[in-house]
């Protein structure tokens, strides 16, 4: 579900809540678009509207605590976080761009300082390599001294 928010007011058509911020005067950026896609994260949204807390705070003392079983904060959901850091390269900066592109493969390139690229190199190189990796591939035989 997809609805748009403009000055603490919410609208399920995105023209209607550009044509209220217009309408206010207000600059693109106040118009905000909210997904919710589970019942977690609309329970945690309207919990934050009606401004439930975990506990009572000295700053506080008076918001209202929210009952056992309440939702604040929606479980997290979508692909693992390995997943996720499968989804881009790490490219040093002083890499020319077309050969990082050529190295991302369609992958997002992200830039990386000298100095991190360095760091990570060191520690790649000081963790011994998973049998079957392909960071040393065998070397061929040596050629025996009795053959012609």
């Amino acid at each position: 579900m997809i609805v748009y928010n403009t000055d603490r007011a919410f609208f399920p058509m995105k023209n209607d809540a550009d044509a209220y911020r217009r309408q206010l005067g207000l600059k693109p950026a106040a118009l905000a678009t909210i997904r919710i896609e589970s019942r977690e994260e609309l329970a945690a949204f309207l919990n934050a509207l009606m401004g439930l807390r975990k506990e009572a705070s000295a700053e506080q003392p008076e918001a209202p605590v929210a009952p056992p079983g309440a939702v604040l904060e929606p479980l997290p959901q979508g692909a693992e976080p390995e997943v996720i850091e499968r989804t881009y390269v790490e490219v040093p900066d002083f890499v020319p761009l077309f050969l990082a592109k050529k190295q991302a493969g369609g992958k997002e390139i992200r830039w990386i300082t000298e100095e991190e690229w360095r760091a990570s190199l060191a520690s790649a190189l000081s963790s011994p390599a998973p049998s079957g990796s392909e960071a040393d591939p065998p070397s061929p035989p040596q050629p025996s001294p009795s053959s012609p």
